[in-house]
């Protein structure tokens, strides 16, 4: 299998967030809540414990197969390295090969996940303060909700009674797989014209391909586009995206009217799709919505949050 990990790297700060005892914890308990923390790169994170300690701030991606840790933070708490060449990642940027290391375990809202090989990533180029990122492996335990609105995201250990979870008449969305990963897809029209969207919590920023943008009618050398900061991948490449509003976004059930994207000719989607029109679906867009997802079971709901969208 490709691994995949396409959350952008944009940081290379090297602190630690204070250490707690693992005893403080969340218990594993249906619906237990964590926090979503805004980092000061634009990221969402979650407090992770790592090895029992902890709290970290991580990113919960769903636009990553496996759980990762960034080069600072395996350094600074001296994560064993697994023997061996590496293993090739797949980022937004281009492809590169990384180091592997061993955790122990991972926990977020009390629910761990154990003997965790995770990949090594290259230290980001912006302000955030993430320590890793978990990954599909973690989020297939259980089903989470994103709350984008009400900044939590709460996790429901399985078995869980998803009824409890999303309401007995919601309407539910079957997801397709980028082949090769665990990467989930969704049909997409932006203005009218069809792609497909690839769900991406870790991403900031949706992001269409050039091809995209010029089926969906966006002139991306129109006065309201701008060139936005670079982006970095594993492969550390440099892209720089166009930044501007990008029309109608229809998902499902989710309809983003007056949405604003990045035009970029990513790699991965080039990779991933031939060619044909592709975006990524970032937290910009989804932080509309309480996003519940079960990777696990490839579906997902867009729901109405309870909390006003800022």
């Amino acid at each position: 299998m490709r691994r995949h990990w396409i959350a952008e790297l944009t940081c290379a700060l090297i602190v630690v967030m204070a250490r707690t005892p693992a005893s403080m914890a969340a218990d594993v308990t249906a619906g237990a809540q964590a926090p979503l923390s805004l980092a000061r790169d634009g990221h969402d994170t979650v407090p992770v414990y790592v090895n029992g300690h902890g709290s970290y701030p991580f990113i919960l991606d769903s636009g990553a197969d496996g759980s990762a840790v960034y080069q600072w933070f395996a350094d600074q708490i001296r994560l064993p390295k697994e023997k061996g060449k590496g293993e090739d990642l797949s980022g937004q940027t281009g492809s590169a090969k990384v180091a592997m290391y061993r955790v122990d375990s991972l926990s977020l809202a009390g629910l761990p996940i154990h003997d965790v090989k995770a990949f090594g990533l290259p230290n980001r180029h912006d302000a955030g303060r993430q320590a890793g990122v978990l990954g599909n492996d973690f989020m297939d335990k259980a089903v989470i909700a994103f709350d984008f609105p009400c900044r939590t995201v709460e996790v429901y250990p399985k078995p869980v009674d998803l009824g409890a979870v999303v309401g007995r008449d919601a309407e539910s969305v079957k997801a397709g797989i980028d082949p090769g990963t665990t990467l989930l897809t969704l049909p997409v029209t932006v203005n009218g014209f069809a792609g497909v969207a690839v769900l991406d919590t870790g991403s900031r920023r949706t992001r269409l391909t050039p091809s995209f943008a010029r089926g969906a009618g966006i002139d991306t050398t129109a006065p309201s586009f701008h060139d936005d900061e670079p982006i970095y991948g594993t492969s550390m490449n440099k892209l720089v995206p166009r930044t501007g509003p990008i029309g109608e976004v229809r998902v499902a059930t989710a309809v983003f009217a007056g949405a604003k994207g990045q035009v970029v000719d990513l790699p991965v989607l080039a990779q991933d799709f031939g060619g044909k029109p592709a975006m990524l679906l970032g937290a910009d867009l989804m932080g509309r919505y309480r996003l519940v997802y079960d990777h696990e079971a490839r579906t997902v709901w867009f729901q109405r949050s309870r909390c006003p969208v800022r």
